[in-house]
C-alpha cells in the first residue's frame, strides 16, 4: 500500500500533477485513487468527469473522490456537535450560529484524514494520491493527528472523571454535562485519530511531494513547507517542477524563460539529492484524460511513480543545553571550507561549488549560527 500527499502553493498545479500521477500509475497496473481535500475542488474539472464523496470509475485501474466535509463532519463529529451547539445555546447563542461555532477547528482536515484511513483499511488500493489544499493547510492537515491526538487524550481522561464526580451535585442546574454517548464519540475519535498517524507518519507507505514553478514566491513558500515537513519528520520523497516555459525568441517570453532557468538552478540548490522531476507548460488547458496521460509520461517517463523516491530526511533539529543544533544531509561534499551566510530566516550553506539555500523555522531564525563541523554525512551548524 502507497500513499502519496502533494501539497504546494495555490495555482501550481497541484491537482494536474496529483490527476497526472495517478493516470501513469493506473496504466502501470496498479489500482489507484486520487482523492481531492482541497475544499475549493478541481479533479473533476481537471479530469473533465463528474466526481462526488465516494470513488468513481474514471477508467481501467483508476478512481477519484472529492471529499464531501460536510458529510464527513457529521459522520465523525456529529454526536460532538450536537452537545457542543446545546451548550452555546443555553449560553445564549443563536441556534445557527451555535452550530457553526461547535465544528472544532480542523475537523474539516482531519476529516479527509479519515477517509483516507478507511480507504486504506480497505485493501481496494495499491496507491492513493492526495490532492492537498495549498501548502499552509496541508502542513496543518499532516501535523493535526499528532496535535488533536495529545490534546484530546490529555483533556478526555480529566473530563470524564470530573464529570463523574459533578454530575450529583450539578443536576439541579441549568449546566448541560456531556453523556455516555458524548464520550463514546470522543473514544471512537481518539481510536481514528491514532490509526490516521499511523499511516500518515509511516515512512515505508507514506510520503509527500511538493509541486511547485520555476518562480520566486513559490519557491520560498516551497522551501518553507519542505523546512517545517523535516522539523515533523515527515519524508518528502520528490519536487515536481511544473508549468517550465520552452526556450522562445519572442522578447516577452524570452525574459520569462530567461528568469525560470534562474529560479530552477535555485530549485536544485535548495532541495538536491531529492529527485526533480521537471514539466514543460503545455499549450492548452491540462484537461481531460488524454492530456493528463501525456504529462504523467513526460514528467516520469519510464520510472514508476509510486517509488519511494528517497528516504533521507536532509534536516534536523535538535535541542542540547541552550543551544540548538541544525543538522543538514550533504553526503556528496567534500570536507573543507565552507561559508555560512543567514539573513533573517534565509539560510545559504556555501562549500566550494556547491551552494544550498534552506528557510530557517522560526525557532531558528532569530538565532545566530555558531561552530560547524561534518558528521557522518551531516553538517552540524549550532545556532545560540
Amino acid at each position: 500500500m502507497r500513499i502519496i500527499f502533494h501539497t504546494g502553493k495555490g495555482g501550481v498545479g497541484k491537482t494536474t500533477m496529483s490527476a497526472a500521477t495517478a493516470l501513469k500509475a493506473a496504466k502501470m497496473g496498479y489500482r489507484t485513487l486520487v482523492i481531492s481535500t482541497d475544499p475549493a475542488h478541481s479533479l473533476s474539472d481537471s479530469l473533465n468527469i463528474p466526481l462526488s464523496g465516494n470513488p468513481v470509475e474514471v477508467t481501467k485501474n483508476l478512481w477519484a473522490q472529492e471529499v464531501n466535509v460536510l458529510d464527513e463532519i457529521r459522520e465523525h463529529w456529529g454526536e460532538l456537535q450536537t452537545y457542543m451547539s446545546s451548550l452555546l445555546i443555553t449560553k445564549g447563542f443563536d441556534n445557527i450560529v451555535a452550530d457553526e461555532l461547535a465544528v472544532a477547528p480542523g475537523m474539516e482536515e482531519l476529516s479527509s484524514l479519515f477517509q483516507l484511513n478507511l480507504h486504506a483499511k480497505s485493501g481496494k488500493f495499491d496507491l492513493i494520491v492526495i490532492d492537498c489544499a495549498p501548502t499552509g493547510e496541508s502542513v496543518r492537515l499532516l501535523t493535526l493527528p499528532d496535535i488533536v491526538d495529545w490534546y484530546v487524550t490529555k483533556l478526555f481522561s480529566v473530563a470524564r472523571t470530573a464529570v463523574g464526580f459533578m454530575r450529583p451535585i450539578m443536576m439541579k442546574t441549568s449546566l448541560l454535562l456531556p453523556d455516555d454517548n458524548v464520550f463514546g464519540s470522543v473514544e471512537k475519535l481518539l481510536k481514528q485519530i491514532a490509526e490516521v498517524k499511523e499511516i500518515v507518519n509511516d515512512p515505508e507507505q507514506t510520503s509527500i511531494r511538493i509541486i511547485l514553478n520555476p518562480e520566486k514566491m513559490v519557491l520560498k513558500e516551497s522551501q518553507r513547507a519542505f523546512t517545517y515537513f523535516n522539523l515533523y519528520g515527515y519524508n518528502v520523497d520528490a519536487i515536481l517542477c511544473n508549468k517550465i516555459l520552452p526556450d522562445s525568441e519572442d522578447p516577452h517570453y524570452k525574459k520569462w524563460a530567461e528568469l525560470q532557468k534562474k529560479y530552477l538552478h535555485e530549485v536544485d540548490e535548495s532541495f538536491l539529492p531529492i529527485p526533480i522531476f521537471k514539466n514543460r507548460m503545455i499549450n492548452t488547458e491540462a484537461v481531460g484524460i488524454e492530456l493528463l496521460e501525456m504529462i504523467g509520461d513526460e514528467m516520469f517517463g519510464d520510472q514508476d511513480p509510486t517509488k519511494i523516491m528517497f528516504k533521507e530526511q536532509l534536516q534536523k533539529i535538535r535541542k542540547e543545553k541552550n543551544y540548538y543544533v541544525l543538522s543538514i544531509y550533504m553526503p556528496l561534499v567534500e570536507k573543507e571550507k565552507f561559508v555560512l551566510k543567514k539573513n533573517n530566516e534565509d539560510f545559504i550553506i556555501e562549500v566550494g561549488n556547491f551552494r544550498k539555500n534552506i528557510v530557517l523555522p522560526r525557532t531558528l531564525a532569530s538565532l545566530s549560527p555558531g561552530d560547524a563541523n561534518f558528521v557522518n554525512g551531516y553538517l552540524e551548524i549550532k545556532f545560540s
